[in-house]
């Protein structure tokens, strides 16, 4: 009904006489563009049953690597050192001497934060952790390996068979104004794991964020749950879905089970390999989901010459996400169109997600 052109840091406005009331589905291309693949991505994003107001779309936020905004050197380690919590770090290691470790990481607060790491010595049987409250920008800290706590009750978490699966832990802090998120554990394994230990240290934190990912195949399965205690155990999500009818123009499926939210995604790609358009679909969850969005993508796919040739797009993806805490589609529809990350708002919370892949 309208349309207008994207702007850093500009609000446009689409207008145009309609009931207050109705709902309408909302739809921007983005364009990405990879040098080093010499490939082109443009993604085309439809949100259904919106209602008129103002949305906000962020991009994705700069994350910092410095890396010295606090340094932990370590003797007396052992050789080689694991460093168990955090996937992000410059550090240097060797086995003079018993052993020794240079770690540098950043700080998440400014000027002063807490900090958590965690190691693992092939001279212990337990991880060990570091924890500090209130460290200033450009730390320091000399320490004797040996005399920092082990955590004596790793937690083994049980989940479903699986292909691939990957995991990580975060710990919070009460009444912390910052909201740290602090890394406790994350594993990443490419033939599969039904078992996830996490050494979470006591007396530290009050609740842990919990993510799995895994999959069988094509079927791919998530949760995050916050929680006061590492779960033991995760099952897979109460809820499916079928397939009717693949094709953009006369979308259908049948699901069953409570979800909150769906995204269906198209894709092709270009002769030469280079140029790809991904539609993606966001809708509430009902028993049957059907429309028809070919026209759509192709009146707006007119305006982008490099487009010309994409006449049909196949079904990609498939997903249903569930929110325990708040089910409802429009809440959940504002997250999504602004790009901004959902945070559970209370203990045993929980977000549900099941996805199949089509190509």
């Amino acid at each position: 009904m309208d349309s207008g052109d994207l702007k850093k840091g500009q609000l446009t406005t689409l207008s145009f006489s309609k009931d207050p009331s109705a709902h309408f589905d909302l739809s921007y291309m983005r364009y990405d563009i990879d040098n080093d693949l010499g490939i082109e991505l443009y993604s085309l994003v439809t949100f259904t049953n919106i209602e008129a107001g103002t949305y906000y779309l962020s991009q994705s936020l700069f994350c910092e690597n410095s890396q010295d905004e606090i340094t932990l050197k370590l003797n007396n380690t052992g050789y080689p050192l694991e460093v168990i919590s955090t996937p992000t770090l410059e550090g240097d290691g060797g086995p003079q001497n018993g052993g020794y470790f240079n770690f540098s990481s950043n700080l998440i607060g400014s000027p002063t934060s807490d900090f958590y790491v965690s190691f693992k010595s092939p001279n212990d049987q337990f991880v060990r952790y570091y924890w500090g409250e209130s460290i200033p920008e450009g730390s320091v800290f000399n320490i004797d390996y040996n005399t920092l706590p082990e955590i004596t009750n790793p937690v083994n978490t049980q989940i479903p068979s699986n292909n691939f699966s990957f995991f990580s832990v975060e710990g919070l802090k009460n009444n912390d104004i910052s909201n740290i998120h602090h890394s406790i554990a994350y594993g990443n394994f490419a033939g599969g794991n039904t078992s996830l230990s996490t050494s979470a240290p006591p007396n530290v934190f009050d609740n842990y964020i919990f993510n799995v990912y895994y999959h069988n195949n094509n079927i791919e399965y998530s949760k995050q749950l916050l929680t006061n205690n590492i779960p033991e155990g995760i099952n897979t999500p109460a809820f499916d879905f079928t397939i009717n009818n693949p094709s953009p123009q006369n979308f259908n499926m049948s699901t069953t089970g409570e979800a909150t939210i769906y995204k269906v995604g198209f894709k092709a790609e270009n002769s030469n390999g280079r140029d790809f358009l991904f539609h993606n679909i966001y809708g509430e969850v009902t028993p049957e989901v059907s429309f028809s969005k070919e026209n759509l993508r192709m009146n707006i796919q007119q305006s982008y010459q490099d487009l010309t040739g994409f006449e049909t797009l196949s079904l990609d993806t498939a997903s249903l996400v569930y929110y325990n805490l708040t089910n409802a589609y429009k809440d959940i529809l504002k997250f999504e169109i602004t790009g901004k990350r959902y945070e559970i708002p209370a203990v045993n919370g929980f977000i549900d997600s099941f996805s199949k892949r089509f190509e």
